[in-house]
């Protein structure tokens, strides 16, 4: 069973994070921490197996968040701000993050 990590933001503001990237400068196949908006959510089979498609949108682009064998995440939403952590890959021109650590930002 994969380990979510999640840390909450509850305390009515975003934190300034330095270490955040624009999805427009994350490189794939480096350690990378982008924040965005959930714009969509769809579940998708991959290999048999459900998983949870998320889009995340900042000024600059979109990436893809990929959790295998879930239907959904605690506290994951459409319109909430989320920071992802992790190595992402490039899937036909998208940053996709399969099982990244994320924060949920106050919304």
């Amino acid at each position: 069973m994969p380990r979510f990590w999640r840390r909450r933001h509850d305390d009515g503001h975003e934190p300034d994070d330095p270490k955040a990237v624009p999805i427009a400068d994350a490189r794939a196949r480096a350690r990378v921490r982008v924040r965005g908006e959930v714009v969509q959510m769809r579940t998708r089979p991959v290999h048999g197996l459900p998983s949870l498609s998320i889009t995340i949108r900042d000024d600059t682009g979109t990436a893809t968040i990929v959790f295998a064998g879930r239907r959904e995440v605690g506290g994951i939403t459409l319109g909430r701000r989320l920071v992802i952590e992790g190595v992402a890959v490039d899937s036909n021109g998208t940053l996709e993050f399969t099982n990244p650590a994320y924060t949920l930002l106050s919304p």
